[in-house]
């Protein structure tokens, strides 16, 4: 049996199990990619009542939950608590409540069999319990197949400073569980370079595991990308896209000031905005300070993953100027499009253009040098063909398929998988549930 540990809810209408469309798509990764060499694949988690069919229906209709039939996927989804709807916030720190060690405890002594693979994922804080559920069941001592994704871990000053002492502390030995727990992992998969650099020296195993974005089915024809360099393409604007929250750490207003570098070195250059945050504000005055109304603009993301995969196919790069190093994973789904990325020559960036040599390093403490390095860019078209060519062949390696596919060679050679004469019985699948620049404030120079 191979055990999925979370926190994470799952929700129910009568007999009907819904997950949400990230869940389901991620354990029929899992169950492909393992071919069942650990027995069935069992999902414990918290259930929660349905707020009202109406709701379920729009929350379907969007794409965010999806009916899940356990018998068919050959699934087993099992509750560790359940739980009644209430509003978001409250059901979360109901679920928090009800979710204690001893609850992980007991449920682990009742499921656990003596060929079982544990997987807990730590998602943030709230998810140690997990941990130290194993922990104090000295009798449980199965594999363990550690996700983390703990986004807390980001300790970068400008974020650290923002966050209360309460939650500081909660962080803090969350971290010292889940240094605990590496260490007793079998393999340990951590979704960033910063959570794989703070755990590494604890793990016995441990790799780089991003949840990925991209299908394979997902990525642009070579034909499509050929049609959009098209002998004509030259004399259009150089058209460059910015995905990213409205927030400071992301760098929104870096990006607008090198678009205004850029044309006054003579580039022909537009950018394109998406993105929610409370800076859109803040971004709106810069953009009309710094006259730029017309060249850089707010637009609103088509719903649905095809609309919004066309979407990106009209644009020639994408631009990514974080204040901080960030995971660069969570922007890869641009390569599917055939966009290059231009970015800060942060290490993380920097070390994923070495790999995938789809884009332009751009020096972030010289953003006049940033908006020049763009404009030799719209100047010679055909370093960007090269490089859209090479971003849609990182999509195929950057894929889902791709990614668990070495997820599960990673489990197969750090644990000795199980016969599967002797695979034990899963129960069956159930119903249950420094200096600042100009062009940031729009000053003349």
């Amino acid at each position: 049996m191979y055990l999925i540990l979370t926190c994470q809810p799952y929700h129910l209408h009568g007999d009907q199990v819904f997950l949400t469309s990230d869940r389901a798509r991620q354990l029929r990764l899992l169950r492909n990619s393992l071919d069942g060499k650990f027995g069935q694949l069992t999902l414990l988690a918290p259930s929660v009542a349905a707020e009202s069919e109406a709701a379920l229906h729009t929350d379907c209709e969007a794409g965010r939950l999806q009916s899940f039939d356990p018998a068919r996927e050959e699934i087993c989804v099992e509750p560790v608590s359940q739980h009644r709807w209430i509003d978001r916030p409250n059901l979360f720190r109901e679920i928090a409540k009800a979710n204690r060690p001893a609850t992980w405890k007991k449920i682990l002594q009742s499921f656990t069999q003596p060929a079982c693979v544990l997987q807990p994922e730590i998602l943030g804080p709230d998810d140690a319990v997990i941990a130290e559920g194993i922990f104090q069941s000295s009798d449980v001592s199965h594999p363990i197949v550690l996700v983390h994704s703990d986004p807390s871990n980001d300790d970068h000053p400008s974020i650290s400073r923002t966050m209360s002492m309460r939650d500081r502390l909660s962080n803090r030995r969350c971290r010292r569980r889940c240094e605990r727990l590496v260490k007793r992992s079998e393999l340990s998969l951590f979704s960033s370079e910063i959570s794989l650099r703070q755990y590494s020296k604890f793990a016995r195993n441990s790799q780089l595991f991003c949840e990925p974005s991209i299908s394979n089915d997902d990525v642009i024809s070579e034909a499509d990308l050929l049609e959009r360099f098209r002998s004509d393409a030259a004399l259009q604007p150089l058209r460059l896209v910015s995905y990213a929250p409205l927030e400071s750490k992301y760098g929104v207003n870096l990006s607008i000031a090198i678009i205004r570098y850029a044309r006054q070195f003579g580039a022909n250059v537009h950018l394109d905005i998406f993105g929610q945050g409370f800076q859109r504000s803040e971004l709106q005055y810069q953009i009309a300070k710094l006259g730029l109304s017309r060249e850089v603009r707010f637009q609103q993301t088509d719903s649905g993953s095809t609309a919004a995969l066309q979407q990106q196919r009209q644009y020639d790069a994408m631009l990514l100027t974080p204040a901080i190093d960030c995971d660069m994973h969570r922007f890869l789904s641009c390569y599917c499009s055939g966009l290059p990325m231009l970015g800060f020559d942060h290490p993380g960036f920097v070390k994923q253009l070495a790999s995938d040599n789809a884009g332009l390093i751009l020096p972030r403490h010289d953003l006049e040098k940033s908006g020049q390095r763009i404009a030799e860019l719209e100047l010679h078209r055909g370093q960007l063909f090269e490089m859209a060519l090479n971003a849609r062949r990182a999509a195929c390696r950057h894929s889902r398929e791709s990614w668990y596919a070495k997820r599960a060679e990673w489990t197969l050679n750090a644990i000795p998988r199980f016969p599967r004469s002797s695979a034990p019985d899963a129960p069956s699948p159930t119903n249950k549930p420094t200096k600042k620049d100009p062009a940031l404030s729009g000053q003349p120079t």
